[in-house]
């Protein structure tokens, strides 16, 4: 089921003509047109869905993948779509997953709703089946959705040789709240968004045939949470055998909650907003429990943070994901990841003295430590600042944040499933023009979709677009990033630990370019998440 349906070679050449020719229809330049200048009627077992092509892209949008989560259904694991016949509108996005309103956060300001099990795709029109990359979205699992207007998936699509699906998940209360503790009948709600991504990868694997998809070659990728998600679908068994690859961008498996940690916000919860029991919560509306957990925000801003991780308890998802990884539980699943070079510098769009907030509040955010209290982080801090001291006095605790909770614990899980399978890791250094930021968390999603963000890259650079374009769809077909636009990437072992360092200036793929701080770190992940 899982030989390569397509040589490096073949793929190669097949994108390579596809961008000469959307070049010359300036594709690239009416894009986010939602008009249809012509109707695609796709038909499913579930219905028949009408899209869009536009500039040589068919566009199915706001499909769903499951029922709607919503009356009796609200914090209940997704069910699936009964046979239909049917014919549904697909040329606009599903509703975002109910969240708080943020400036910097463009899908919460669409409108939004309970009902947002939807997913979206695009596809050039082919004889041939086509690998398929199913994208999850970011936002610390309070946030986001697919209706960003950065994760429209039409030029990546036509930049390869891929059909590009993006989906939406239950987010914040709705899908990340262990109410287990409460009501036990509701055991599974600290990770219903889980469950949710596992439903659209059902749904992708049963109908994206349907859609010009190859259901044998599949490809989970996410930034942020999309990529702990990601990775965290590599180790789930519920998961095994509907993806094949993960390109794993800016996050890793030490973000999750043990049980009694997620139980705990459950319970502040509930008793900050006055509800007595789940029945009370049921009887709410969507827009009555958002106003709740706004207010809970304000009460207890860490909670908007780092709360709303998924759950871990050993019975859906494993108690001990690192540890699973490390043990082989995704074998069979090449794996592309890496980091950006200063990830943490992405909240300074939130937090104007984000030095000095690190400093004062690591320990209640960092993804490793912040359940003991991080008890040992300024011995580990003072410790390891001494081999440090070419690093500015301002950027010290910054890089050694980011260290610590990002490119540390993505380099382990490189580490350990370069065991099982081939594995290739990179460090994003393209800086985003906006001042203080340089490359931040999320800098290299518009170079992914070729979509400007106006917060972090409003201009990305054609070329380098092109480079990682190629180099995402050509794992995405083949299980190896290598093409005719960048340099050899080698793959990550513990051995030689290659790394490709990615910006407009050159792609440099070295050894060992971060090895002194994993060795000086690694032992707080071994010490604290492999038991």
């Amino acid at each position: 089921m899982f030989e390569h349906k397509i040589s490096r070679r073949k793929f190669l050449k097949l994108t390579s003509m596809t961008a000469l020719a959307f070049a010359a229809t300036n594709f690239f330049g009416d894009i986010h047109g939602i008009a249809a200048s012509k109707n695609l009627n796709v038909k499913t077992r579930n219905g028949t869905y009408v899209g869009f092509n536009r500039g040589g892209v068919q566009t199915w949008l706001g499909i769903p993948y499951a029922k709607p989560p919503v009356g009796n259904l609200r914090w209940r694991a997704p069910e699936p779509l009964p046979a239909s016949d049917e014919t549904f509108d697909a040329k606009k996005f599903g509703a975002t997953p109910i969240q708080d309103r943020d400036e910097v956060e463009p899908a919460s300001l669409l409108p939004q709703g309970e009902d947002c099990l939807t997913l979206n795709i695009w596809s050039r029109p082919s004889d041939k089946p086509k690998p398929v990359m199913v994208f999850i979205p970011g936002g610390g699992f309070v946030s986001g959705g697919s209706g960003d207007p950065i994760y429209n998936g039409a030029h990546l699509a036509a930049s390869g040789d891929v059909v590009v699906v993006t989906i939406n998940y239950r987010l914040n209360v709705f899908g990340f709240m262990n109410f287990a503790a409460i009501d036990s009948s509701f055991a599974d709600s600290g990770y219903l968004g889980l469950k949710d991504q596992i439903a659209a990868l059902t749904w992708v694997r049963d109908n994206i045939a349907e859609f010009g998809g190859d259901p044998d070659n599949v490809t989970v990728f996410g930034e942020s949470a999309g990529s702990i998600s990601s990775m965290l679908l590599m180790v789930t068994p519920a998961a095994k055998g509907l993806f094949r690859k993960a390109i794993a961008q800016s996050g890793h498996l030490a973000f999750y909650h043990k049980p009694d940690a997620s139980a705990e916000l459950a319970a502040d919860f509930m008793e900050l907003s006055g509800f007595a029991n789940m029945d009370a919560l049921l009887k709410k509306s969507a827009d009555e429990l958002r106003d709740s957990y706004e207010d809970f925000i304000v009460a207890r801003p860490f909670s908007a943070e780092v709360g709303y991780f998924p759950t871990c308890d050993g019975k859906f998802l494993p108690a001990h994901p690192l540890r699973e990884l490390k043990d082989g539980a995704a074998h069979g699943i090449k794996l592309l990841t890496g980091n950006t070079a200063d990830e943490y510098l992405y909240w300074s769009l939130y937090y104007k003295n984000l030095r000095n907030y690190l400093r004062d509040f690591h320990g209640k955010i960092t993804p490793v430590m912040y359940e003991s209290e991080f008890t040992n982080g300024a011995e580990l801090y003072e410790a390891w600042q001494k081999n440090h001291a070419d690093i500015p006095d301002d950027d010290r605790y910054l890089e050694f944040a980011n260290q610590l909770d990002w490119r540390v614990g993505q380099e382990l899980a490189a580490e350990y499933q370069s065991a099982f399978d081939d594995v290739y890791f990179y460090l994003f250094s393209q800086a985003s023009p906006v001042e203080g930021l340089r490359s931040c968390h999320a800098v290299d999603l518009p170079f992914v979709f070729s979509n400007p963000s106006p917060d972090i890259e409003p201009k990305p650079s054609a070329k380098l677009i092109k480079q990682v374009q190629a180099a995402w769809t050509t794992f995405a077909a083949t299980g190896n990033p290598n093409n005719d636009l960048t340099p050899t990437w080698n793959a990550y072992t513990a051995a030689d630990r290659q790394t490709m360092e990615i910006n407009s200036k050159a792609w440099t793929c070295r050894r060992d370019l971060n090895t002194q701080n994993l060795t000086e770190l690694r032992g707080v992940y071994e010490d604290n998440l492999l038991d």
